[in-house]
């Protein structure tokens, strides 16, 4: 089960990285396109809540 966890929020937080730094490269080309819809700092803090989640289930703690 332990692993069933860990492969899926590495997929998550793979896909939701590669989702912001997408919708990051549009709004720097055209400013507003992403903006106007949704705040790309929302998305950032899921990133980054998932990446450490990521780190702590991955990390093999002296086993």
């Amino acid at each position: 089960m332990r692993k069933v966890i860990e492969k899926l929020t590495d997929d998550i937080f793979y896909i939701s990285l590669l989702t912001w730094v997408i919708y990051f490269i549009l709004e720097l080309l055209k400013e507003g396109l992403v903006s106007n819809y949704f705040d790309l700092n929302l998305l950032l803090i899921f990133v980054i809540v998932f990446a450490i989640i990521n780190s702590f289930l991955n990390y093999d703690f002296g086993r």
